[in-house]
């Protein structure tokens, strides 16, 4: 009897004949390695320079140098020169101590940089990654081969490196590839030893792993560890839970021992140093050009800025977490599929072997594994709304640590079908990557620059750390917005779309619910559609076409529901609801348009209520050709509303300038800004430029306030500011 499906059978057969046999070849480890380190030295161009570093990476770098130079890590004379006269000037963290201002980041990263700085200069840290990961690997290496064989441990190191954005952070002057490194090596060693090995060991790493000291050289490393980020102590946690589950006390106390002189060790030199036995509990200070801290004009203001107690890094941390359910929550889901922080697509690899460790275990394996879900916990529970590191970094490096230990709980080696699927799933998150930064108008040299396109575009993106510098985040209409991805240019208070660039993608929160968002369109072509999609789909506005000018107007736009709700970190109150919503720019043509949005919210642009009163507007008789005249004027506000140049709906004083014989065509235009806000009532003085044509003649100039992309005053009122004819004499 023929089969009732369409489809042959013969080439899904082949396909499983396929992939075993790749799965097989022993060459199939090396291939993935290549291919994973090329897509990776791909991405890896787009990355800043190291005169473009601020905050961590800035520091660090600085850190490294000021220790290969002046042999100390106080923040004195000599460095403060040196970094202000770079260009452009680093913004560092800085600490202060024991009466003195020193660098604010853990010591032993830049202690193991310094040696690299007379050779290699601001890539010293890079070479540090690279020096530190080689050694972990290698002795995670020689774990797995006396342990699962050869080919197998070829297979498990390569898809844990490999199928995931581990090794990404090589390239980052950072201390997270070395803490990768360190658990590597003080997992590999802590673990060694819990389980029976059949085969003897070869070689100078296999028999460093078989030896007695194994256990104390790992409780060693993973106190180093802890001293990067004291929760990563919970990795020793784990190590020493699993040596007491099958019985090694001695074991047990080695590893705790040696965690606690390594955490001591790097706690009694940092005091040396520093003057402060945790650069995270120090107060703040900081550096940048403007401020001179700690001995410029403006110093003062910069010390105020961190002066407060909860600008510490981590002094609100509690003994118990603050319960927070819902926050929470999101964190767990945000933990596993968020855009730049989730496991399932940043590290296949390990959450693979981690799975397959699950699957087959025993005791080890489930105190290995124990151990990372702790770590992942603390940071859910007392850090919920910003343990990802926030929109700065990618692949959630606060739990970068917890990685190693999926290869301490493997019992038996997972099966090639398994490590298959995870590098499936690196490879659709490596093909996204590239689309990313291929798919926007300029390559972004940030770590979100993956993130705009493909895979991440279906992710839920997370907002909780604000851009200091404001390049992408807008307090708009008493609502926050940040623009995810480069396709839209935010200006101060608008941003424009083009619709030669892929949709924007922007995250609105708001605090109130039930009014529709009101945008206000401007466009430069006579047809145009603002096209707005969310999780609930895609909807098309039409804008109103205008007889006298380009297409635009207010639109009121239903976004779906938000996805989640809860206080965002800068305020505990109120609760925001939030939305990821894309908005792009159509017309019927092939003509290009672009279109000027303004973001008003709840709140809706005024229809009435315009008024002024003209104290002084006089106009001058003549001026000289493409030269300018300065016109001094005095108004009262009669309006309803304030006049301010600083909001979404600004208020601005413009002039045109027209064929004084009434030929069509205008001659120039400008806008001058309000010197402060307005109250209706209350009365201005300003002086307008303005910019004359270059050819002399007779030209009627024409001053208005105007309430940009709604009316100019004049229009709603019966007359402008001023108008009148001006002579335009040669130059």
């Amino acid at each position: 009897m023929p089969s009732s499906s369409p489809f042959p059978r013969a080439p899904l057969s082949v396909l499983r004949r396929r992939a075993g046999a790749v799965a097989r070849s022993p060459w199939s480890p090396r291939l993935l390695a290549a291919g994973a380190l090329a897509l990776l030295a791909t991405l890896g161009l787009a990355r800043p320079t190291a005169t473009q570093l601020r905050g961590d990476e800035g520091t660090y770098v600085a850190m490294a140098e000021s220790l290969a130079r002046d042999l100390d890590l106080g923040f004195t004379a000599p460095d403060r020169e040196r970094l202000a006269a770079a260009e452009p000037t680093r913004a560092l963290i800085l600490q202060r101590a024991d009466e003195r201002v020193a660098y604010s980041k853990p010591l032993l990263y830049p202690l193991l940089s310094a040696p690299f700085v007379p050779l290699l200069g601001e890539w010293a840290p890079v070479a540090a990654n690279l020096a530190a990961l080689a050694g972990g690997l290698a002795l995670a290496l020689a774990d797995l081969r006396r342990r699962f064989g050869r080919l197998e441990a070829s297979w498990i190191l390569v898809t844990f490196v490999g199928a995931g954005a581990a090794v990404a952070w090589v390239g980052w002057r950072m201390s997270e590839a070395l803490q990768l490194a360190l658990a590597l090596a003080g997992s590999t060693l802590a673990f060694a030893g819990l389980r029976p090995v059949a085969a003897a060991p070869r070689g100078r790493l296999e028999r460093w792993l078989a030896s007695p000291r194994a256990p104390l050289a790992g409780g060693l490393l993973l106190g180093l560890l802890a001293s990067l980020r004291e929760p990563n102590a919970l990795l020793a946690v784990g190590a020493v839970a699993a040596a007491l589950l099958v019985g090694r006390r001695r074991h047990a106390l080695q590893v705790l021992g040696g965690a606690v002189a390594g955490y001591l060790a790097v706690a009694a030199l940092s005091w040396a140093a520093t003057g402060a036995l945790n650069p995270y509990k120090a107060p703040r200070a900081t550096f940048t050009a403007e401020t001179g801290w700690p001995a410029g004009a403006d110093s003062a203001r910069a010390l105020e800025r961190f002066s407060a107690a909860e600008t510490l890094a981590t002094s609100s941390l509690g003994a118990l977490p603050r319960a927070r359910p819902r926050v929470t929550a999101y964190a767990t889901l945000y933990f596993w599929i968020g855009r730049h922080s989730g496991a399932l697509i940043y590290f296949p690899g390990a959450v693979a072997l981690a799975a397959w460790g699950l699957f087959r275990r025993d005791r080890v394996g489930l105190a290995a594994l124990g151990g990372g879900a702790l770590l992942a916990a603390f940071y859910l529970l007392w850090l919920p709304d910003n343990y990802f590191g926030g929109e700065t970094f990618f692949g959630n490096r606060y739990v970068l640590a917890a990685l190693p230990l999926a290869l301490a709980a493997l019992v038996s080696a997972p099966p090639r079908r398994l490590l298959l699927g995870a590098w499936l799933v690196a490879a659709l998150a490596g093909g996204s990557a590239l689309a990313s930064q291929r798919g926007v108008v300029e390559p972004v040299p940030t770590s979100q620059g993956h993130a705009y396109a493909g895979l991440f575009r279906l992710l839920p993106y997370e907002s909780t750390a604000s851009n200091l510098d404001g390049r992408r985040d807008r307090y708009w209409s008493e609502d926050f917005l940040r623009f995810v991805d480069p396709n839209a240019r935010v200006d101060a208070w608008s941003f424009t779309l083009s619709s030669l660039a892929a949709p924007a993608e922007v995250l609105v929160a708001t605090s109130w619910e039930g009014d529709p968002l009101r945008l206000l369109v401007a466009t430069d072509v006579g047809s145009a559609t603002l096209v707005v999609s969310d999780w609930r789909g895609e909807r098309r506005y039409p804008l109103a076409e205008h007889a006298a000018g380009p297409a635009g107007g207010l639109v009121a736009v239903r976004p779906a529901p938000a996805w989640r709700v809860h206080p965002f970190w800068w305020a505990a109150e109120p609760a925001y609801r939030v939305r990821a919503i894309r908005l792009a720019i159509e017309t019927p043509g092939p003509r290009p348009a672009k279109a000027r949005v303004r973001y008003l919210g709840r709140h809706e642009p005024p229809v009435a209520g315009f008024g002024r009163d003209v104290l002084s507007a006089p106009l001058p008789p003549y001026g000289y050709a493409g030269g300018g005249v300065l016109v001094p004027l005095r108004l009262r506000n009669t309006s309803s509303f304030e006049w301010t140049s600083d909001a979404v709906l600004p208020v601005q004083l413009a002039f045109r300038i027209e064929p004084a014989d009434g030929g069509p065509g205008l001659v120039g235009e400008g806008r001058t800004r309000l010197p402060r806000a307005v109250a209706p009532g209350e009365e201005v003085a300003v002086t307008v430029r303005v910019d004359l044509p270059p050819i002399p003649g007779e030209y009627r100039v024409t001053i208005d306030l105007v309430l940009e992309d709604v009316a100019w005053f004049g229009d709603r009122l019966e007359a402008p500011v001023a108008t009148g004819v001006v002579e335009v004499r040669p130059g």
